[in-house]
C-alpha cells in the first residue's frame, strides 16, 4: 500500500483522575516509565516507524510544558518528523480541537490525521498501518475488539435499565484516523454546538461521515489505574522529589539573576 501523508495528534493533556483516584498525587501517568522509557515516549515512537508521517503534535496541560518535554526524552531532538507541543484544553475534546487548530496553520498538505491517547503505550506500527488502510477506504477508521463481557446500561442510582446485544458491541481503541480537513471541520462544528462528545469517531459520524472498524489488539491497552504500572508509587515519590528540587533550583537561579541585574544597575549609577 502507498502510505498517504498524515499527521498525528497524541493527547496527553488530561488530569489522570482515575490514575490518581486513591491518592492526592497530581502526577501525569504519561510522564512515568515502563521498562526504561516513559509512557508518552512509548506512545509516540511507533508512529515514527510508519512512512509519510508529516508531523506529530502532543498536547500538554497548562503549566506543564517543561515536564512534557522531559517526558519526551530525546524525541524533540530527532530530525525525522517535526514534533510540536500544543497546550491542551480542559477536556480531551478541547485538546484535540486546539491541536487541529494548530495543525490548520501548518502547510503540511496532510491527507489524514491520526488521533491517539498518550496513555496507550503498547500500540504497534502494524495496528497504525491497518487503521490507516481502513481510513483510506471509509474516510474514518477505528481499531476495535469484540465485547467479551455482558454489557448493561444503568441509571444514576446504579440500577440496570437496559441490556445491550453483545454481538453488535465492540470496545474501541486508538489511534482513530480521519480524512483531513474533514475532521477539523467536524471538530469546529462540534466546538460551536457546545455538545460534549465521547470520542472523535462520534464527532466524525455526527458530521455525516463514515467510520470503518478494523481489528484492534489486546496488547493495545490504556494505562488507566495506578496498578497498571508495577512500580508506580516508587516512581511517583522520586518524580515529585525531583520536581520539587527543580523548582527550588529554578527559584534560586531567578534570585541570582535578579541580584546580578541589581548590582549592574548600581554600578551603572541607575
Amino acid at each position: 500500500m502507498a502510505f498517504p501523508k498524515h499527521a498525528v495528534i497524541v493527547t496527553a493533556a488530561g488530569s489522570s483522575e482515575r490514575f490518581n483516584a486513591s491518592k492526592d498525587l497530581g502526577v501525569k501517568k504519561e510522564y512515568l516509565a515502563i521498562d526504561g522509557h516513559t509512557i508518552l515516549y512509548r506512545s509516540i515512537v511507533p508512529f515514527l516507524q510508519v512512512p509519510n508521517c508529516a508531523a506529530i503534535l502532543v498536547t500538554y496541560p497548562e503549566g506543564m510544558e517543561d515536564q512534557c518535554a522531559v517526558a519526551l526524552e530525546d524525541l524533540l531532538h530527532q530530525n525525522f518528523v517535526p514534533l510540536i507541543l500544543v497546550k491542551g484544553g480542559k477536556s480531551r475534546q478541547e485538546s484535540v480541537y486546539e491541536a487541529l487548530k494548530f495543525l490548520s496553520t501548518m502547510a503540511l498538505d496532510a491527507e489524514f490525521v491520526a488521533i491517539h491517547d498518550g496513555a496507550r503505550c503498547f500500540v504497534s506500527p502494524e495496528l497504525i498501518i491497518r487503521t490507516l488502510a481502513t481510513a483510506k477506504v471509509f474516510k474514518g477508521a477505528v481499531p476495535a475488539l469484540p465485547a467479551t463481557d455482558a454489557l448493561k446500561i444503568i441509571d444514576d442510582n446504579g440500577m440496570l435499565t437496559h441490556h445491550i446485544d453483545r454481538a453488535h458491541a465492540v470496545g474501541v481503541q486508538t489511534p482513530q484516523i480521519f480524512k483531513y480537513p474533514q475532521i477539523w471541520e467536524a471538530h469546529q462544528r462540534a466546538h460551536n454546538s457546545g455538545t460534549i462528545y465521547i470520542d472523535d469517531t462520534q464527532i466524525f459520524t455526527d458530521f455525516g461521515l463514515p467510520v470503518g472498524v478494523c481489528q484492534g489488539e489486546r496488547e493495545n491497552r490504556k494505562i488507566t489505574y495506578l496498578d497498571d504500572i508495577p512500580d508506580a508509587e516508587a516512581q511517583i515519590e522520586q518524580y515529585l522529589k525531583n520536581l520539587e528540587e527543580g523548582k527550588r533550583s529554578a527559584k534560586a537561579a531567578r534570585l541570582l539573576h535578579q541580584a546580578m541585574d541589581e548590582a549592574k544597575r548600581e554600578q551603572a549609577g541607575l
